[in-house]
C-alpha cells in the first residue's frame, strides 16, 4: 500500500510538472510552422492554462499505469515465488523477469487511450492558439470557407491547421491535390468516407462534417469533454488508435534507458557490492548520478524518437483518416517532409525522460517517508 500511494502520487504530480515539455514535443511534432508562417499565421496562447491543456489526461493515464504495473508486478511475483529452505518464498531472477514483462504489458494498456486523450487536447489547445493568431479574419483556418460567393477553399492558397477536423471536401482535396468544385456530384465524398466509425453507419457524412464544424468552432478544453466529442465521432475505436506502435516504443524505451543505465552505472561503480539493482541510491555524488540519467535519455530518445513521432501521427484527430499503419506512415512522413521529421520533438522529450527518473525519485522517498511517519502516529492518546 506504501509503494501504491507513493508511486502513483509520485509519477501523477511528476507527470504534471513535466507537462509543458509534452505539450512542446507533440506542437514541434504535428504543427506545420512553415506554412503557417507563410500565411502570418501565429500560436497566441492566452495563459498558461492554455499551454497544460491535455495535463488532465496525462496525470490520470500516469496515475493508473503505475497503479497497474505496481499492483500487477506484486501480484505475478507473488504468484510464481517458490518455496525455499529457509520457509521463506523468493522468486527467481527469471520470474522477477517475466513479473517485470507481465506488469509492462498491463501498464502499456492502459497507456494507449490516455495517450490518445492528450494529444487531441493538445491538438484543442494549439487550434485555439493558432485561431487566436489569424492576421485574417475573413479566412477560417479550420477549413470553412467564409467566403460570401460560396467559392471552395484552396489549399495552395489558404493555410488550414493540422489540428482542427478535416470535413470530407478537405480530406478528398488533400488526397487528390485538387480542389473540389462546388458543382461536383456528392459520391466524390464517398472516397474518403472509409474512415466513417462503425457505429455511425447509419449517419450520413453531411452529419459527420457538420459535427466536425461544431467541434472546430469549439474545441474541448477538458478531459471530459473530449473524450464525449472523440466518441461522437470515431465511437469505442477512437481509444484505440496507435496500439500497437505504443507498445513498441514502450518497450524499446524500458530497454534502451534501463539497459545503457545499467552500463554506464557500473563505469562510475565498478565495484559496487549491492545485492539488487539500487536504482536511485548509488555511492556515487549527484553530478554523476544527473549523468547517468541524461546518457540514458539520449539512448532511450535516439532509439524510440521515430516510434513516437509515427505514434503522434496516428494519434492525432485526422490520424485513421490519413494514415493506415505504422510503417506506411513513416514512409508519407519522410517522403513529404525528408528523415529529420522523425526525430523532432526529440530535445524536450530527451529533457523530460531524463528530469522525469530523478524528480520521480526525489517525490517517491518523500512521499514514502511521509507516510511512513503518519503511520506511525496514534489519533487517540491516554
Amino acid at each position: 500500500m506504501t509503494a501504491l500511494v507513493a508511486g502513483c502520487s509520485a509519477s501523477g504530480l511528476t507527470a504534471f510538472m513535466t507537462f509543458p515539455l509534452d505539450f512542446l514535443k507533440v506542437n514541434l511534432q504535428l504543427s506545420n510552422s512553415v506554412t503557417r508562417s507563410q500565411y502570418n499565421v501565429t500560436q497566441n496562447f492566452s495563459s498558461m492554462a492554455q499551454i497544460m491543456t491535455g495535463s488532465s489526461a496525462l496525470v490520470t493515464g500516469n496515475v493508473i499505469k503505475n497503479f497497474a504495473r505496481i499492483s500487477s508486478y506484486n501480484w505475478a511475483s507473488n504468484f510464481m515465488a517458490i518455496d525455499t529452505s529457509s520457509e521463506k518464498k523468493k522468486t527467481s531472477a527469471p520470474r522477477v523477469v517475466i513479473a517485470g514483462v507481465m506488469s509492462g504489458f498491463m501498464e502499456t494498456i492502459w497507456i494507449v487511450p490516455f495517450e490518445r486523450v492528450k494529444t487531441v487536447m493538445i491538438q484543442n489547445g494549439l487550434l485555439e492558439a493558432e485561431k487566436r493568431g489569424n492576421p485574417n479574419t475573413s479566412i477560417d483556418i479550420t477549413g470553412l470557407s467564409m467566403d460570401k460567393r460560396g467559392k471552395p477553399i484552396n489549399l495552395s492558397k489558404q493555410y488550414v491547421s493540422p489540428h482542427a477536423y478535416y470535413t470530407s471536401e478537405l480530406l478528398a482535396q488533400i488526397k487528390s491535390g485538387r480542389p473540389v468544385s462546388k458543382f461536383q456530384s456528392p459520391a466524390l465524398h464517398s472516397k474518403v468516407s472509409h474512415g466513417k466509425p462503425h457505429h455511425l453507419g447509419h449517419h450520413t457524412q453531411s452529419s459527420l462534417d457538420a459535427l466536425k464544424t461544431e467541434f472546430n468552432k469549439t474545441p474541448a478544453m477538458t478531459m471530459l469533454r473530449t473524450v464525449r466529442q472523440m466518441y461522437a465521432l470515431e465511437g469505442f475505436h477512437a481509444f484505440t488508435a496507435g496500439t500497437m506502435i505504443t507498445f513498441v516504443r514502450q518497450v524499446g524505451s524500458g530497454a534502451a534507458w534501463f539497459s545503457t543505465y545499467s552500463a554506464t552505472r557500473q563505469l562510475f561503480d565498478p565495484h559496487g557490492k549491492s545485492p539488487e539493482p539500487m536504482w536511485f541510491s548509488l555511492h556515487i555524488g549527484k553530478t554523476q548520478q544527473m549523468l547517468l540519467y541524461v546518457v540514458s535519455a539520449c539512448a532511450a530518445v535516439a532509439l524510440t524518437q521515430p516510434l513516437d513521432v509515427v505514434k503522434s501521427h496516428i494519434q492525432l484527430k485526422n490520424g485513421k483518416l490519413l494514415y493506415k499503419d505504422s510503417l506506411s506512415t513513416a514512409y508519407k512522413l519522410v517522403a513529404r517532409k525528408g528523415f529529420m521529421l522523425l526525430y523532432s520533438g526529440g530535445f524536450p522529450r530527451g529533457i523530460k525522460i531524463a528530469v522525469h527518473g530523478s524528480i520521480t525519485a526525489l517525490l517517491y522517498n518523500y512521499f514514502e517517508r511521509t507516510i511512513n511517519v503518519l503511520g506511525e502516529q496514534s489519533v487517540f492518546t491516554d
